[in-house]
């Protein structure tokens, strides 16, 4: 399963949206890569730019939150922290285990269908608040709290 970028997944917001479409890539890379094979050595440099690049964005994303008083700061962090321990255990995996079907299927569940699901429901309530397009606050608290409830 790869990562296509459409217009469901814009935000409306060209720094945030380049920055999905640049992950997607390279998440689409890595899945690519642990599919032909490639060395630990290889995964690992793709794995470690991966990992570099997701803290460089989620801290564009929260520095978007914080300069416009975003109300969804403090649940959206706590997504992008979750995430960022899940990944640390996957790349974990990867060092101990290799590149195994397990990992193959953790690849594919945290990287393609959080960050599918992440942007299509988090960021877009960020994008419309930053447009003034706010949506009511049981929207957000269910996407928030209920559309990830398996991916906190």
């Amino acid at each position: 399963m790869r990562l296509q970028w459409n217009s469901e997944y814009s935000v409306s917001i060209d720094e945030i949206d380049n920055q999905h479409k640049e992950l997607f890539a390279r998440i689409n890379d890595l899945d690519s890569a642990i599919k032909k094979g490639k060395s630990i050595g290889e995964l690992t440099k793709v794995i470690d730019f991966l990992e570099q690049y997701i803290i460089y964005h989620f801290g564009t994303e929260e520095k978007t939150m914080v300069d416009h008083g975003y109300p969804g700061f403090q649940l959206h962090k706590k997504k992008h922290l979750w995430f960022n321990n899940e990944f640390a255990a996957m790349k974990g995996k990867l060092e101990n285990e290799g590149p195994t079907p397990d990992l193959i299927m953790l690849v594919n569940h945290l990287l393609i269908s959080w960050f599918s699901n992440h942007i299509r429901t988090i960021d877009r309530l960020l994008g419309s608040f930053i447009r003034g397009t706010r949506t009511d606050q049981g929207r957000a608290e269910a996407a928030d709290g209920t559309k990830q409830t398996l991916h906190e």
